[in-house]
């Protein structure tokens, strides 16, 4: 009898811990774990509106591109520093100038060439040129004489965009001098497009020059300033062009025509006699639509004394 009580004990408690982790089991299924996920997915989307409130600024991009901690730093690199460069520069594409730290940015530039990061010195060259800001040029000036040739021509770019006397002191400096033809193009592209009055001299010696892109650019900025030396290049350029798929047969590209599109409206910004010949011809025997509806076009602008701005 006492073995039988005991017995009858001893299962009276296993069945009241059975019922114990029975009650654990459906809190935690029907309360616990749905409120744990609730605040799982409360927590992520207040963590997401806090990012989405949050708007990068380029002072702030500059500070994380400058960090160099990381206790892993010596062996792997950073590669957040150049990841920083780049979205410094897409920042800087669509903010106003005025709000970029010019001074920091340029030490930062200048800290690459020590440095040798290449990527992060490409993207602080573009981002100093979008910027628009005029006391960029000291450090894009220190760019054009870079071993990489990216470099260089995103610093000649950046001085195009920027202006100032210093910018386009630097690109009269490179335009008919510079080993880089890619240099020489876009210098001399850049000084038609600020229309600088010194540059006309600088432009002439690029005509001839031996890059042929050299020569086409130069002579659409010498139009841009009223100045008809580089005429007929102008017009060689537009009576010479083939359209790509007679050349090769294969579809011409979207912007195949470009160079004779923009030697039609260098020769309507000089509207000369010589130039509206070249434009006539252009409009009745121009080898593409596109061309002889730009022709024209600009010959319509001539005659509506529209001169001074391109068709």
């Amino acid at each position: 009898m006492a073995d039988t009580g005991s017995q009858g004990s001893g299962s009276a408690g296993a069945t009241g811990a059975g019922d114990q982790k029975g009650d654990w089991r459906v809190v935690l299924q029907f309360f616990v774990v749905p409120l744990a996920l609730v605040a799982v997915l409360v927590t992520v989307f207040f963590g997401l509106q806090v990012l989405r409130s949050r708007r990068p600024d380029p002072r702030a991009t500059l500070d994380d591109l400058k960090g160099t901690g990381g206790f892993l730093l010596p062996w792997v690199g950073d590669p957040k520093r150049w990841q920083s460069g780049y979205d410094l520069s897409l920042l800087l594409r669509s903010a106003e100038g005025a709000a970029a730290p010019i001074p920091e940015m340029a030490a930062a530039f200048h800290e690459t060439r020590r440095s040798g990061d290449l990527k992060l010195r490409r993207y602080l060259a573009l981002a100093l040129g979008r910027t628009g800001d005029a006391r960029a040029a000291a450090a894009l000036g220190e760019g054009l004489d870079d071993a990489d040739g990216d470099t260089r021509l995103y610093c000649a770019w950046g001085l195009m965009q920027v202006g100032g006397e210093k910018a386009l002191a630097d690109l009269r400096r490179v335009a008919a001098a510079h080993s880089d033809e890619g240099v020489r193009k876009m210098a001399v592209f850049g000084l038609g497009e600020r229309r600088d009055p010194q540059a006309a001299p600088v432009l002439r010696r690029a005509l001839g020059d031996a890059g042929k892109d050299v020569r086409w650019n130069a002579a659409l900025s010498l139009a841009r300033l009223g100045d008809a030396s580089g005429e007929t290049v102008l017009v060689e350029i537009l009576e010479t062009w083939t359209p790509g798929a007679a050349r090769s047969g294969a579809p011409a590209a979207a912007d195949d025509a470009a160079p004779a599109l923009n030697a039609i409206r260098g020769l309507a910004l000089l509207g000369d006699g010589t130039a509206r010949a070249a434009l006539e011809r252009a409009a009745r025997a121009g080898k593409s639509e596109d061309i002889r509806a730009t022709a024209r076009l600009a010959i319509e602008s001539m005659a509506a004394g529209a001169r001074g701005s391109l068709p």
